[in-house]
């Protein structure tokens, strides 16, 4: 779910400087947020999903200025207790939406940093002009770092919902691996792995049963949503058969129908680059998790498809040099 409000300011969330994070979690008390979010207020509102609402929160005294505050909903509980415990335990990182607070008491309210620059669902489905193919593909490189982040930490964590929604864009439009509730540390002594869990369309048909998790199930999602953004389509689209765009994209790709993949809106692309890339998200969505690559030979495929790619045009420039981009 992005963080992105259409009752609020964008332009004014826009403008803020880069908050000050704090080096380990705030404890925040219910009074507290809100009196920050106007007693979650609708005119607070960032977004709504199906496991928490989320509200802009301001610290005026406090250096973090702007935070969002993930209010759970009354059946889904254990999704915000889960978050604060995976983000509590992880190292700060410009790749991911940090956590910069909780409160102890129920219900577990999870403050994390503020993206004033919407989500990647939005940029790609949302009315503005679509993104380019060279600005395409810097995002993927960067959402591709922060899942092998992920998966290099020992234990390595797993995502489970990777998807355009739950990637949003900072001041710096750079993107960030976002919402944890469904994330679990992979450890061999965990006693009950949790059932499978994730969203239609991105989620791994080879994970059937908690025994089955593993990083190639992120590695699976990241290959639907490398489909997605060199298409322009959504995962699963009813409008074209297969619906799928993993059955779709894996088709054009053994055919070698590379030209019918890539999203005409984009204008003129690299050809080599998007064959490089939609070869590497059929491996990606392999029906063997075995044949799928690690995330680190991701990383380095797109690393170097993007090394070889023509520089873009000046009005795309800002977002590939503003300060932070990696």
């Amino acid at each position: 779910m992005g963080l992105f409000s259409c009752n609020s300011d964008s332009k004014q969330l826009q403008q803020v400087s880069p908050m000050s994070v704090p080096s380990k979690p705030l404890i925040f008390s219910h009074a507290e947020l809100a009196i920050a979010t106007s007693n979650f207020s609708p005119s607070s509102l960032l977004g709504r999903g199906s496991q928490s609402s989320v509200f802009l929160a301001s610290f005026p005294f406090s250096p973090i200025l702007l935070a969002a505050a993930k209010l759970p909903s009354p059946d889904a509980p254990s999704s915000s207790l889960n978050e604060i415990s995976i983000l509590s335990c992880l190292p700060r990182s410009h790749l991911l939406v940090n956590l910069l607070g909780f409160t102890i008491s129920s219900p577990s309210i999870a403050v994390v940093e503020l993206m004033p620059s919407g989500s990647l669902h939005h940029l790609l489905h949302g009315q503005l002009p679509p993104p380019p193919w060279p600005r395409r593909l810097h995002l993927a490189l960067l959402i591709a770092r922060a899942l092998y982040f992920l998966h290099s930490l020992s234990p390595p964590v797993i995502h489970r919902d990777v998807k355009p929604s739950n990637i949003l864009l900072d001041s710096c439009h750079n993107p960030r691996l976002a919402d944890f509730g469904l994330a679990v540390i992979l450890t061999p002594f965990c006693p009950s792995p949790p059932p499978p869990a994730g969203t239609l369309g991105y989620i791994d048909p080879s994970y059937t049963s908690p025994d089955y998790l593993s990083t190639k199930t992120d590695v699976y999602s990241f290959g639907v949503l490398l489909f997605e953004l060199i298409s322009g389509r959504r995962a699963i689209d009813v409008d074209h058969s297969p619906q799928a765009i993993s059955d779709w994209g894996v088709s054009m790709v053994r055919q070698g129908r590379f030209d019918d993949l890539w999203d005409r809106r984009m204008g003129a692309v690299e050809s080599k680059t998007v064959t490089a890339v939609a070869t590497i998200a059929a491996r990606c969505v392999s029906s063997s998790p075995e044949e799928r690559p690690e995330m680190e030979e991701v990383v380095a495929c797109l690393s170097d498809a993007e090394s070889r790619v023509r520089s873009p045009p000046v009005r795309w420039r800002k977002w590939m040099t503003c300060r932070g981009t990696l």
